[in-house]
C-alpha cells in the first residue's frame, strides 16, 4: 500500500532549505489563519510590515510582520486550503527561521453537544488524507504535542473563553464526507472535521518545531450551527478572540 511507503530520510530531492533561506527580519512566532479577513484586518490594524512572499499560480501569498499591543513579534499570514498546500507554508517559513506556529480557522461540528458555544481544540487529528503519510509511519491518528496543545488551552483559560477539547477527523473530500463515514468518526471520537490538521501536525514533528491549532465550528453536518452568542460577555468580538488567543498561546509554549 502507498500509504506504507513512508521513507524517513530527511534529504529529499527538492528540499525547502534549498530555496528559503533564513530571513533576519521573520519572526520565530507565526499564526497562520483561513480567513483573509481577519489577515487582513490586523494587517492594517497593526501597521504590519510585509517580510517575505511566496509567489504562486493563484498569485503572491504575503507573509506579514506584525508587533502586538504587549510587545509579542509574530508573522501573520493567510493560510491556503488542503493539506499539501497548508505544510506548503510551514515547511518554506521553517528554513527562514519560523519556530513555533498557531494555526486557527473554522471547522465543520460533527458532535454539536461538544461543539456549540465552544472554541474547539484539538489534541489528536484522524488521518484521513495523504500528506501525512509522507511525513510519518502510517497510523489511523496523530496526537499534537500536548504542550502546545496546553498553550492554547491556558491562553483560553486567561481570557475565560470557553473551549472543548476534542479529536478532529481530517479529510482531503469534504464532498466525500458520507454519513457512514460520519458516524465511524463519531466512534471515533472526533467532534469537528476540517482538512488540514493531521497534514500539518505530521510536519510539526518530522520538522522539529512546535504547532497548535485551534478551530470554530461555522456548520455541522448534524444539521445545526454554533452558537457564538457566548463570545458577547467577553467583551471583544469574534476576530479579536481568536487573535488575542493565539498570540497569549505563544507565551505558554
Amino acid at each position: 500500500m502507498l500509504h506504507t511507503d513512508f521513507d524517513p530520510c530527511k534529504t529529499a530531492i527538492i528540499n525547502p532549505a534549498d530555496h528559503f533561506p533564513p530571513n533576519p527580519e521573520m519572526p520565530e512566532n507565526l499564526i497562520g489563519v483561513f480567513s483573509y479577513k481577519i489577515v487582513d484586518e490586523y494587517v492594517n490594524k497593526l501597521n504590519a510590515v510585509e517580510v517575505a512572499r511566496s509567489n504562486t499560480c493563484m498569485g503572491p501569498l504575503r507573509i506579514w510582520k506584525c508587533k502586538w499591543p504587549d510587545g509579542t513579534e509574530f508573522a501573520l499570514t493567510m493560510m491556503t486550503v488542503g493539506g499539501p498546500s497548508a505544510i506548503s507554508i510551514m515547511e518554506e517559513t521553517i528554513p527562514m527561521g519560523v519556530k513555533r506556529f498557531v494555526m486557527l480557522g473554522s471547522c465543520g461540528a460533527l458532535d454539536h453537544n461538544i461543539t456549540a458555544g465552544h472554541i474547539i481544540v484539538p489534541e489528536a487529528a484522524v488521518r484521513d488524507e495523504g500528506t501525512s503519510y509522507h511525513y510519518l509511519p502510517a497510523a489511523e491518528e496523530v496526537a499534537l504535542d500536548a504542550r502546545c496543545v496546553d498553550a492554547v488551552c491556558k491562553a483560553l483559560e486567561s481570557l475565560d473563553a470557553p473551549y472543548a477539547r476534542t479529536k478532529t477527523w481530517t479529510t482531503d473530500a469534504f464532498y466525500r464526507e458520507t454519513r457512514a463515514k460520519m458516524e465511524k468518526r463519531l466512534q471515533q471520537g472526533c467532534a469537528v472535521v476540517e482538512m488540514e490538521c493531521a497534514s500539518m501536525a505530521a510536519v510539526a514533528q518530522f520538522r522539529g518545531v512546535d504547532f497548535a491549532q485551534f478551530f470554530w465550528a461555522a456548520d455541522s453536518l448534524s444539521g445545526e450551527v454554533w452558537d457564538a452568542r457566548n463570545l458577547s460577555a467577553l467583551g471583544m468580538d469574534e476576530n479579536a478572540l481568536y487573535m488575542e488567543t493565539a498570540v497569549r498561546a505563544f507565551r505558554y509554549m
